[in-house]
Formats: structure tokens, sequence, C-alpha cells
């Protein structure tokens, strides 16, 4: 049987964490990806969720300064696949997260699918930077990837994806 101390401990923890007056977080390796599968470790994405969306802390070394596309795609996997006869880098983590079928790019704070995240900037340093995502929770990422791409993003459907380009980087969320 469970002391009343601890039974209260647990209940308030509880009302803290569903309220959001406790941040629920996870932490995501970042990868370097290539045609050839998931490369090295090259930093991490801590996000958190409180009662304004979602907060992802970036910290990625080792890719070239600049703007980056930022993304949650559909799927957990990092991995290359087939796209256009060839074997192409982080294919397989699917399109941008999309669970309302809007099959249209807005930007974070759009009313088009919920994967597009805000730009990332690179300097010579690597990528230090925290970004908001207002209409996402943990639960709608668990389990997908986030993806760095390799150039930055329009937030449009032309060119295909904003313009962001070839996808550099991945990590899967855990569950």
């Amino acid at each position: 049987m469970a002391s009343p101390c601890r039974t209260l401990t647990l209940a308030v923890l509880t009302a803290l964490i569903t309220t959001g007056a406790i941040a629920q977080q996870r932490t995501v390796e970042i990868n370097r990806i290539s045609d050839a599968g998931v490369g090295e470790k090259i930093g991490t994405v801590a996000i958190s969720e409180d009662k304004k969306g979602l907060s992802l802390k970036v910290a990625v070394t080792g890719l070239p300064k600049g703007q980056r596309g930022f993304h949650v795609h559909e799927k957990g996997n990092c991995g290359p696949a087939m796209k256009d006869g060839k074997m192409t880098a982080g294919v397989a983590a699917g399109d941008h997260y999309d669970p309302e079928a809007k099959k249209s790019h807005k930007g974070p704070h759009g009313s088009g699918h919920k994967g597009d995240l805000p730009l990332l900037n690179g300097t010579d340093k690597g990528i230090n930077q925290t970004v908001s995502a207002p209409r996402l929770k943990l639960a709608d990422v668990r389990g997908r990837s986030l993806v760095i791409h390799e150039g930055g993003d329009n937030y449009s459907d032309q060119p295909e994806n904003g313009g962001g380009k070839g996808r550099v980087a991945c990590g899967v969320i855990p569950k």
C-alpha cells in the first residue's frame, strides 16, 4: 500500500504535467545523413511542451553556415530510400507531417501542414537556436523524425518543399 505522502506527490506531479506547469520533454539525437545511410551524430534537439506548444532547442555542428529548412516528417526513419530512380538521403522519413492532408506549405504559424518549423540559421560555430511550434504537441511528434534541409525554406509549394533542397541531417523523436 502506498503511503499518503507518496500518493499525494504522484497526484500533484500528474496535475502539474497535465496542466502544463511542468513541461514534458524529449531529446532527439541528430545525425548527418546521405544516400548511403545515417552517419555520425552532429548534435541534439531538446523538445519541450507547455501550454504554448512545442519549443525545440537545436544544438548542431558540422553543417555549412546559412539558412536551413527544418521540418517534422511523418515517419520515424532517417534512412535513404528511392526517389526519382536513385537512392536519396532521408527519404525514408516520408513527407512533411500533414495529419489534416492540407498538402500545402504555409510556415509554422500558417494554415498549411503542421510539419513546417521555423528556419534554422547556421553560423561558423553551427546551429544553436530555439524555435517554437505553437500548433504542435509532443503527442503529435512522438515516433516521427526531425529533418534539417540543405537550403532555406520559403514556406511555399514552389519550388518543391519551399526550396529546402536535399535532406542533410535527421533524428527520430523518441516515443
